[in-house]
């Protein structure tokens, strides 16, 4: 379910304060990818030679631990970037595995053009550096989130940032439009299915929270 529409890739933040003509050498320099849901885009451990611009779907970054489990680092939308993190890494190597969630279409640029595009463009240098930048505290918010709750409070957590991100209004709150399994949901909150599933049930009981078809809502209280 995505009502986004496919973008140019003028219309991301990152690339608006490109002049026409620049942007131009841009558009030629990227390779244009079709994702069937399920697609892996790059897998952890392959070489980080490319830059990912998501035009239209959703992909989950994971992790695949020590122990053999899932670890859902993130979910990425129409707009944003991935890869970018290595980008300026010579040798360096993917930390995650793309997947997407839906049919999604990405732009890619490879990192040698992309490092040449930046050395000219100080504008689009910033805009790299406030987008770093944002991922980073992202993390930590994530990581000093999970240091501290509980189960419930971690789901709670969220389904907020999950709302805000990836979410549309209806009539009884906030409809998160990512299908998400409890197994899903332990990935990404590192908890088991079963901590999942019970403290999905409190919320759920509270009033917090409720699933219509394969979707949650953030009941309005929340909010």
């Amino acid at each position: 379910m995505n009502t986004k529409p496919c973008l140019c890739l003028r219309d991301i933040e990152l690339f608006s304060g490109l002049s026409l003509e620049f942007f131009k050498h841009i558009c030629f320099a990227t390779n244009k990818q079709q994702i069937k849901k399920g697609q892996v885009l790059f897998q952890q451990g392959d070489e980080a030679d490319h830059i990912y611009v998501i035009k239209e779907g959703r992909f989950k970054l994971s992790r695949i631990t020590e122990d053999g489990n899932e670890s859902i680092l993130h979910i990425m939308g129409t707009g944003e970037l991935l890869g970018e993190t290595a980008l300026f890494r010579p040798g360096a190597v993917q930390l995650a595995t793309a997947i997407a969630l839906e049919e999604a279409k990405v732009c890619s640029i490879d990192r040698w053009t992309f490092e040449k595009i930046i050395k000219n463009q100080p504008d689009l240098a910033w805009e790299m550096i406030k987008n770093l930048g944002n991922r980073l505290y992202t993390i930590w918010e994530q990581v000093s989130e999970t240091n501290r709750q509980s189960t419930v409070e971690k789901i709670l957590s969220l389904m907020l940032r999950l709302s805000r991100e990836h979410g549309e209004t209806c009539a009884n709150g906030i409809r998160i439009t990512i299908p998400l399994t409890q197994q899903e949901i332990a990935a990404l909150v590192g908890s088991s299915r079963v901590m999942v599933s019970q403290s999905i049930k409190e919320l759920t009981d509270k009033n917090y929270l409720y699933r219509e078809k394969r979707y949650y809502i953030l009941k309005n209280k929340c909010f």
